[in-house]
């Protein structure tokens, strides 16, 4: 492996398989400017199916893939594709998807996104909900590639995210580098997490 890659291993090493320490994500971050080579892809394809870690973390190097545009050269049309279709989260499954969009024609999206709006039809969680309406989620794919599938399914995400109740809505989202920015104070966090455990007697 390459200088960085080394680095990148010791240090993921040091790491839990709950939270990545400052000194990692910013060894991950420098592969964002990188032209990356075969062992810098299959260095985050591994990470990005790792069991080992929450989605969280496996995120954070799926991440890498999608805006590293130097990542289009290699064919990763049948692993998006693949972990579209094995995962359980519906926020990694709109940026596998986003990744497969890269690749596939029109048809091949019509047949995916109709997969993935009857798992969106049943959809009852809030982070997710913010994932796929950010920015840089089902938006992004929509003004994209303009596709009615991704209108439809957009519009499916829209009408099940009020149905969210309203204290768990807004917390935060993602912007267009799909880092994660907090839209709240911490003590209008808490003031609403108190009145949600309250309305629901919890």
């Amino acid at each position: 492996m390459g200088k960085l890659l080394d680095e990148l291993d010791l240090e993921f090493k040091k790491c839990s398989d709950c939270i990545l320490s400052k000194k990692y994500i910013y060894l991950l971050n420098e592969l964002l400017s990188k032209e990356l080579k075969l062992e810098d892809i299959n260095y985050l394809c591994e990470k990005i199916v790792s069991q080992k870690s929450i989605w969280e973390l496996r995120f954070e190097h799926l991440k890498v893939l999608l805006l590293n545009n130097s990542s289009h050269k290699f064919d990763l049309k049948n692993f998006y594709f693949d972990n579209f279709k094995k995962s359980r989260r519906l926020s990694m499954k709109t940026f596998f998807i986003r990744g497969y969009a890269i690749y596939a024609n029109e048809d091949e999206l019509n047949l995916a996104f109709k997969k993935f709006s009857v798992s969106l039809e049943k959809c009852r969680d809030y982070i997710d909900l913010e994932y796929i309406l950010s920015v840089a989620g089902l938006p992004y794919l929509e003004q994209k590639y303009g596709y009615p599938c991704i209108t439809s399914t957009l519009n499916i995400a829209k009408t099940q995210y009020l149905k969210i109740d309203e204290l768990l809505r807004g917390y935060f989202t993602l912007d267009e580098n799909l880092n994660v920015v907090q839209l709240l104070s911490n003590e209008e966090i808490n003031k609403r997490t108190q009145a949600f455990l309250k309305k629901h007697q919890i």
